[in-house]
């Protein structure tokens, strides 16, 4: 009997034994995965994490625009549009205030400072800017001393002397078609003015850059108005959809 009773002793001994083995490598294993996050974590720099989150809110915002739940353009108030002819579809179509764009046909980077007294008046938080077309027809790149990043550059700062608490988000070039690129062939040139832009935005500590240059599919999408150059009312609100990602 008491040898029955020390084996049936023995046995639950043995089982509680392997049971907390069995729990303690359980726990510890759910304890290296926890670590192993942790320092996946750790690894993952801060432009990484502000990289998904952006991407996640861009992908919010564009999905409450085409399902009609959100009007960009109500989004923006306090800001100034630097530009040219296609700048100014923002107002000829009746999408933004037309005191607030800051365009005119012909213009480049070299009328910035026409604008100076109206800048100084709205004091704004916001200064979006967006050259290229006339730029590169008038070949800036050549035509100023430091050249089109140089020019970029100068023009940012200049608008930051008189609104130095402003963000500038500057715009890339986007393409014109290539029916019209083929004809004007300086047009081919946008991938190396954006290069410089870029550059001349990276210099400049309140500048964010905007690359729109996607948004034509090397000018084959169907954005533009009859001429290959200038955009189709629709067109703008993609545009700006990309600026307001870009913003704090």
């Amino acid at each position: 009997m008491k040898k029955k009773k020390v084996i049936g002793i023995s046995i639950v001994v043995i089982a509680l034994i392997i049971g907390c083995v069995c729990f303690n490598m359980f726990s510890q294993s759910k304890t290296d995965k926890g670590i192993a996050y942790l320092q996946a974590q750790e690894k993952l720099k801060v432009e990484d994490i502000q990289e998904e989150l952006n991407k996640k809110k861009q992908a919010e915002l564009q999905s409450a625009v085409e399902q009609g739940n959100l009007d960009v353009f109500s989004l923006v108030d306090d800001f100034v549009f630097y530009g040219d002819s296609r700048v100014m579809g923002y107002y000829v179509y009746n999408l933004l205030d037309a005191n607030r764009i800051f365009a005119g046909s012909g213009n480049t980077l070299y009328n910035v400072s026409d604008w100076d007294e109206q800048l100084r008046s709205l004091n704004p938080s916001n200064v979006f800017i967006s050259y290229g077309v006339n730029d590169m027809g008038s070949d800036l790149d050549n035509d100023y001393e430091g050249g089109y990043e140089g020019l970029a550059k100068v023009q940012m700062n200049h608008i930051l002397e008189i609104v130095p608490n402003a963000s500038i988000y500057l715009c890339s070039i986007i393409p014109c078609s290539p029916e019209v690129t083929k004809e004007k062939p300086y047009w081919a040139k946008y991938e190396d003015y954006n290069s410089k832009l870029q550059k001349a935005c990276n210099a400049v500590e309140a500048c964010t850059y905007v690359d729109v240059t996607g948004l034509a599919d090397g000018g084959n999408a169907n954005i533009y108005s009859g001429d290959g150059i200038h955009f189709s009312p629709s067109f703008y609100t993609d545009w700006l959809t990309a600026i307001v990602n870009k913003m704090d």
